[in-house]
């Protein structure tokens, strides 16, 4: 098993077909993580967040990544810590289902591909009595989602996330109702995360915010991911409206 250098970042990232946008946040160095390879010419690999967010990649029969995938889940137990696990194959699903039989529950999600040309987000709509802030430190600080912990835990600090990510807020009468903050970026990708009360849904705020957060991508040259579970309709019907086509089915696999 070879721990992979960041030296070598740049071939694996140029090499990868797909992958999810966490990934291509550790190749370009903007939050920690290990990659994991069986031989030098990075042709399987296993990456992951400090966190515990996995994604295996490449050849499943490959001995030395399933015995380092075994190792991790093992950890991950034994230290009460995060185990997710990310597959884009079914070659690697049947592989994960005997390897890892019984200790993790499988969930199945879309990702999905901007479409620029089919976008109709570009006019930013104003809606009375909401007013849209960037998330800075306060926002944090009063946010009803997406607070410090979560920072914490996918961009290893709210400073880091300050510093690399980005992300908007709706406010009404001094109160957060609807955030979409990048939960992963890249040098090249931006992945969204939204979130709206449950109490101002029904009004479009998660579509004027998402928008929000799509036009800066495309201000700021990045590419704007669009994930979520395949039974959560009400995402693809918004990330659909937005200009995301082309879902394409990925599982998701965590401790039981």
């Amino acid at each position: 098993m070879i721990k992979v250098t960041t030296n070598h970042y740049p071939i694996i990232k140029r090499n990868i077909q797909k992958a999810p946008t966490f990934v291509y946040s550790i190749l370009d160095q903007l939050i920690e993580g290990t990659v994991y390879t069986d031989t030098a010419t990075f042709q399987t690999l296993l990456i992951h967040t400090k966190s515990g967010i996995y994604f295996v990649y490449g050849d499943s029969t490959t001995t030395e990544i399933n015995r380092q995938l075994a190792i991790c889940l093992e950890q991950s137990i034994k230290q009460g810590k995060r185990f997710t696990l990310f597959s884009y194959s079914e070659h690697w699903n049947t592989k994960i289902e005997q390897l890892l039989n019984g200790q993790l529950r499988k969930l199945e999600r879309y990702t999905f591909t901007f479409d620029e040309s089919l976008y109709g987000g570009k006019e930013e709509q104003e809606v009375s009595n909401f007013e849209v802030m960037p998330i800075t430190q306060h926002q944090i600080k009063n946010a009803m989602e997406f607070t410090y912990a979560y920072y914490d835990e996918y961009w290893d600090s709210t400073a880091h996330f300050l510093t690399n990510g980005f992300g908007f807020c709706l406010i009404h009468k001094e109160q957060i109702v609807s955030e979409a903050v990048s939960i992963f970026k890249s040098n090249e990708y931006a992945e969204i995360d939204i979130m709206t009360d449950s109490n101002f849904r029904g009004q479009g705020l998660a579509s004027l915010i998402a928008t929000t957060f799509i036009n800066h991508c495309l201000a700021n040259e990045l590419k704007p991911c669009w994930d979520c579970d395949i039974s959560n309709t009400a995402s693809i019907y918004l990330g659909t409206k937005l200009g995301f086509m082309g879902p394409q089915k990925y599982a998701i696999y965590t401790k039981k």
